[in-house]
C-alpha cells in the first residue's frame, strides 16, 4: 500500500507538471483582433475614413451613380417623402439637368406618387457594374426593382422587375468649384446631401 501510494503521488506530480507545461504553451498564443468596417466613409466605420485619393475617382463616380439611381427609383409609403424629392432644390434636381428632372417629374415621379398613395415600398439595386462602351457617350446601368405592395406585410414575395438606364453624365473629379468651401461646409453641417457638392450632373436618361 505504501509503494502504491508513492506511485500515485509520483503520477500526480507528473500530471501537474504536464498540465502546467501545456498551460504555458497556450499562454504563448497571440490573438490579432480585426474590426469589420463595412464602409470606406465615416458612416458605420470604426477607423479613420479613407481620403479622396485612397477612394479614387472611379469609386466616387460609381457611388454617385448608385446614389442617383436610388433617388430616381425608390418609393416610400410617405407622401411627404415625395414632396421633398420633387422640390427644385432636392438631391435629384441638383444632380440632374432641368430637362432630365422635368422628364422624371412627368414619368417616374408620377409612378412614385401612385406607389406612395398605395402605401407601397420600392427599392432599387444595381445588378452589374456600371460601364460605358468606348464608342458611346452613355453609361449603361442595369438595375432591379423590388416592390412590396402591401404595407407591414413582408411575408409577401415582392414584385421584381429589371431594366436598363442609358445615362449621359458630366463628371469631373473633386468638389464643385462654383461654391466656396465655407458654403459647402455650412451646407453639410446643416444636414445637406454630400452628393450634391461634387461635379456630377446627369444630362440625359434613356430607359431601356
Amino acid at each position: 500500500m505504501f509503494f502504491a501510494g508513492l506511485v500515485l503521488l509520483v503520477l500526480t506530480f507528473i500530471a501537474l507538471y504536464t498540465t502546467g507545461a501545456i498551460y504555458d504553451a497556450g499562454s504563448n498564443l497571440t490573438v490579432q483582433p480585426y474590426f469589420f468596417q463595412p464602409n470606406n466613409l465615416s458612416e458605420r466605420r470604426l477607423g479613420k475614413p479613407l481620403t479622396a485619393e485612397e477612394i479614387g475617382d472611379n469609386k466616387f463616380m460609381d457611388m454617385l451613380v448608385r446614389k442617383y439611381v436610388n433617388e430616381y427609383f425608390y418609393a416610400a409609403p410617405d407622401p411627404e417623402n415625395l414632396a421633398r424629392r420633387t422640390r427644385g432644390n432636392s438631391t435629384l434636381a441638383s444632380l440632374s439637368s432641368a430637362k432630365v428632372f422635368d422628364e422624371w417629374l412627368a414619368t417616374e415621379g408620377q409612378t412614385i406618387q401612385k406607389l406612395a398613395e398605395e402605401k407601397s415600398l420600392r427599392i432599387v439595386s444595381l445588378i452589374d457594374e456600371i460601364y460605358k462602351p468606348a464608342d458611346s457617350d452613355y453609361w449603361i446601368i442595369n438595375y432591379e426593382l423590388k416592390i412590396w405592395s402591401k404595407p407591414n406585410d413582408f411575408s409577401i414575395i415582392p414584385e421584381t422587375n429589371r431594366g436598363t438606364l442609358y445615362m449621359k453624365i458630366r463628371y469631373e473629379p473633386g468638389m464643385r468649384k462654383d461654391v466656396d468651401l465655407e458654403t459647402i461646409h455650412d451646407f453639410l453641417e446643416n444636414g445637406g446631401d454630400p452628393a450634391v457638392v461634387f461635379q456630377f450632373r446627369v444630362e440625359e436618361v434613356i430607359r431601356g
